[in-house]
């Protein structure tokens, strides 16, 4: 019988060698540690609208000289504005829509600061100038005006109740001439039937506005007198247009000033670019761009004012019954160009006391 000391023998040996080999294999590598979590980029605030614009609205005639407030949209939008225009034919239309509310501006006449003296307006301002001269006298080629003297015995056409009419009358007397012996005949404010009665001979001459005078000067039959302007007496001056606005929009100062910023952004624009003046004229007024060309040439952007003639002119205003009394001492208390001051780092004095 065999014995059995033999087979133990070898699984004992075969038990050794086996955790021999366990021991001498390599350790396995540790697991890779969780890669770390990424963090969520912060939120960005969400960007804010643009405020919108405020909106300015404006009253005034379509005329050569008021197109630069016409087209100054672009000049306005930089300061946060949007102009919106409201047309009105007259100076009295134009103050109705101020003094109610129905806009914040208005293009006034030089001598309206008298008539809201007069009619007791308590909540409107001028606050800048727009423009002088364009309104003048125009003579019938072949009728020689060599002097204001020159004017007695001729046939001059004059639209009553005008400030065109007013100024005439004024500066003429200031030249030394007799009225009496002037032959004046009341006219229209049309244009079309004193062009045609200039060309006619029924007039020497008429007192009007542009683009009307302008268009017998382009046309051949008519001329500006070098001797005889209306607006050239130191005493009354060529005031012609301002700017006025209600006192509920002056309590945002700060709009005010940055609407006149662009106002007169826009006045030196255009006066530096008649071409694109005139485009805009084009718009505006409808007339033809050579009679536009001519009549840029007779008005003068300016955003100042001579308050003096405004003043002088205010003495008469009962006679040629704009007001019913003189209104001249309180002319100043309805000028306020403290916020164009600021708008163009000028003094009130250099804005209301122009050197002719």
């Amino acid at each position: 019988m065999l014995s059995a000391r033999p087979a133990v023998s070898v699984v004992m040996v075969l038990a050794v060698l086996a955790a021999l080999a366990a021991c001498a294999a390599p350790a396995a590598a540790p697991a890779a540690a969780p890669a770390p979590a990424q963090q969520a980029p912060a939120a960005q605030p969400a960007a804010q609208a643009p405020p919108e614009p405020k909106l300015v609205r404006i009253t005034m005639a379509r005329s050569i000289g008021a197109s630069i407030i016409w087209g100054m949209d672009q000049f306005a939008s930089k300061y946060g504005l949007k102009t919106e225009y409201v047309a009105a034919s007259t100076n009295a239309d134009q103050q109705r829509n101020v003094q109610s509310g129905q806009v914040e501006l208005a293009t006034l006449g030089h001598h309206s600061p008298a008539m809201l003296a007069d009619q007791g307006v308590n909540n409107v301002k001028v606050i800048a100038g727009l423009y002088s001269d364009g309104q003048n006298l125009i003579m019938r080629k072949g009728v020689d005006l060599p002097s204001w003297k020159d004017l007695e015995g001729k046939k001059i056409g004059r639209p009553p109740g005008t400030y065109v009419g007013i100024l005439f009358t004024l500066a003429a007397r200031a030249n030394g001439v007799d009225l009496s012996r002037v032959n004046i005949l009341d006219t229209t404010a049309s244009g079309t039937t004193e062009l045609q009665a200039l060309k006619n001979g029924d007039l020497d001459g008429f007192l009007m506005w542009g683009p009307a005078i302008d268009t017998a000067v382009v046309e051949g039959y008519g001329y500006y007198p070098p001797a005889v302007d209306i607006g050239s007496t130191k005493e009354y001056g060529n005031g012609n247009q301002i700017l006025a606005a209600n006192t509920d929009f002056l309590r945002d100062r700060q709009t005010v000033v940055n609407f006149l910023k662009a106002y007169a952004e826009a006045a030196d624009y255009y006066t530096k670019n008649p071409d694109k003046w005139m485009d805009v004229a084009v718009q505006v007024t409808g007339a033809d761009r050579a009679v536009l060309a001519e009549a840029i040439k007779h008005i003068n952007i300016d955003y100042r004012m001579d308050v003096s003639t405004a003043v002088n002119v205010a003495k008469y205003g009962a006679e040629f019954g704009f007001t019913k009394a003189d209104q001249s001492a309180k002319v100043p208390e309805y000028i306020d160009f403290s916020y164009l001051a600021e708008a163009t780092g000028q003094s009130v004095e250099q804005l209301t006391r122009l050197v002719q």
